[in-house]
């Protein structure tokens, strides 16, 4: 027997990196937006921990890392294998992996009996994914540390379009970028790695200013950047804005109709 789990997708509202730690992490504040686009995960045991999904090999695969993970902090050996039918783009800034791993926790918390409380933040965010904690919590929020610091949530019923293109930008090479900016005050209407992927990547750069082409100034300065990137966003859009957008020649990029998620 199967068990489907909902794996839903986030952007950053807006994404202020702080500083640097002298462990070697950046020190962020933001706010998660959980959106209503999701995967779709199918757990069934097994003899063997498996996951199958387009794209990803088992050893980058975090659902298997998390299994592993809970299975040792919580003295499980239960095996399971997952089916992922994907809707989120990877590596485009929508937490699409770090999801996949949440469901996966609470999935596994739920089987055994196990209350989700005792998943500690802390340790998840530093052994598994900064970005985790926050689709453990479930709700939208504005968060600190690395990640790991959920504060006050917040519930939004906003729609959203985000523009999403196959571009792959080294998360990593971000945070080491000299454009990268550091707030000395938080600023909710920036995301501190616009700047410096607009700078490390010509093909972003390109696709970004692409649409100065199509849209007018007030339109064009609607867009922002979720995460580190490369999917871009923009809250409450018009209908004359959204089909000026899908009029576009969309063969660089998807565009997803989303809301936020409710609960």
């Amino acid at each position: 027997m199967q068990i489907e789990v909902s794996s839903y997708a986030k952007i950053n509202s807006f994404l202020n990196v702080l500083g640097k730690r002298a462990d070697g992490y950046h020190e962020i504040y933001t706010h998660f937006q959980l959106l209503d686009l999701k995967d779709a995960l199918f757990f069934s045991t097994s003899s063997q921990n498996q996951a199958f999904c387009d794209g990803i090999t088992p050893e980058e695969n975090i659902i298997l890392k998390s299994i592993k993970w809970f299975n040792n902090k919580f003295g499980k050996s239960q095996h399971f294998s997952v089916t992922v039918e994907k809707n989120i783009p990877m590596g485009a800034g929508l937490g699409g992996g770090s999801s996949n791993a949440a469901a996966t926790l609470c999935f596994l918390c739920d089987y055994h009996g196990i209350e989700r409380r005792l998943l500690d933040f802390h340790e998840i965010s530093f052994e598994l994914g900064a970005d985790i904690p926050i689709f453990i919590f479930g709700k939208s929020a504005f968060a600190s540390g690395i990640g790991e610091k959920i504060e006050e949530e917040s519930n939004d019923k906003s729609s959203y379009i985000l523009i999403n293109p196959n571009i792959n930008i080294s998360t990593k090479l971000l945070f080491s970028s000299k454009d990268l900016i550091f707030c000395d005050e938080i600023n909710f209407e920036l995301n501190s790695f616009l700047e410096p992927l607009i700078k490390c990547s010509s093909e972003f750069n390109d696709f970004y200013n692409s649409f100065r082409e199509f849209l007018n100034e007030e339109e064009f300065n609607k867009l922002q950047l979720t995460g580190t990137g490369s999917t871009l966003f923009i809250k409450n859009p018009s209908e004359t804005l959204i089909e000026k957008i899908h009029a576009k020649n969309c063969e660089n990029f998807r565009v997803f109709l989303t809301k936020a998620l409710e609960y």
